[in-house]
């Protein structure tokens, strides 16, 4: 299948992005790292399928679909800013709505789904609370700073799939937060 974004563009659009993942990074105290290894796992697996799935939401009433550069579904943002209200992380109110939204709810879905589409910050955002979420379920906490290689692995699985297990997809985006974390380290300065 034809990817949308070649790693190459994808490295473009993760630069001009760069600023905004601090700030996410800082707010939700996740290193930018692992920010930038999902996100660049994610827009590089993006293909044509992907915009048919969100005109398919937007348009002819499909329930949910994954969408915007962290491929999120409404219905996981809406369980992930649950868990970051709950855990005091973020409140349903600085992020716009005047109250929870619930994902058994459809209406919430589309709400949610709506502007993770259309919004990339909260689409950021909305990834960032849900490796919180996640790693929260498969590893008990959300130190990603004190995280050995297993449990950063099966955080970013569990971000992509309802497991507990270290996937293929795990494996992948460790190896990206490595090269990001080296990265990071020549752009700091000193």
């Amino acid at each position: 299948m034809l990817r949308l974004f070649s790693p190459k563009k994808t490295e473009e659009i993760l630069a001009r992005l760069s600023p905004l993942i601090d700030r996410i990074s800082g707010d939700y105290d996740v290193p930018a790292a692992c920010i930038r290894a999902v996100l660049y796992r994610e827009m590089t697996e993006i293909d044509l399928w992907d915009p048919a799935a969100d005109l398919a939401v937007l348009l002819f009433g499909r329930a949910d679909s994954s969408t915007g550069y962290a491929q999120i579904f409404g219905r996981v943002a809406v369980r992930a800013l649950a868990f970051a209200d709950a855990r005091r992380i973020e409140t349903w109110e600085r992020m716009g709505f005047e109250r929870p939204l619930s994902d058994a709810d459809p209406a919430d879905v589309r709400r949610m789904w709506l502007r993770l589409n259309r919004e990339a910050e909260f689409n950021l955002r909305m990834g960032t609370l849900n490796l919180l979420a996640a790693a929260d379920e498969v590893v008990g906490n959300t130190d990603f700073s004190g995280m050995t290689p297993d449990e950063l692995k099966r955080a970013f699985s569990r971000y992509n799939a309802s497991t507990s297990s270290v996937t293929g997809y795990g494996e992948a985006v460790y190896a990206y937060y490595l090269r990001f974390c080296g990265a990071d380290e020549h752009a700091k300065p000193g």
